[in-house]
């Protein structure tokens, strides 16, 4: 998954899951490129919830802060 290659691309840098335990096959398929490519191009558009948004939102601010 997208760890693997991060610990891979980045050995002098560590990298924490959240959990061991927890796999997800979808997100597997996701790599760098492609993230970059949807992100580029803004395609695969996902319509959220305002009330998610805004908390999702200020999640990411607080860890951006840090």
């Amino acid at each position: 998954g997208i760890l693997h290659r991060l610990r891979k691309e980045n050995p002098g840098k560590i990298f924490h899951p959240v959990s061991e335990e927890i796999v997800c096959s979808d997100m597997k398929k996701i790599t760098l490129e492609n993230l970059a490519g949807c992100l580029r191009e803004m395609k695969h558009e996902v319509a959220v919830p305002e009330e998610i948004s805004t908390r999702a939102k200020r999640a990411i601010d607080a860890m951006l802060a840090i």
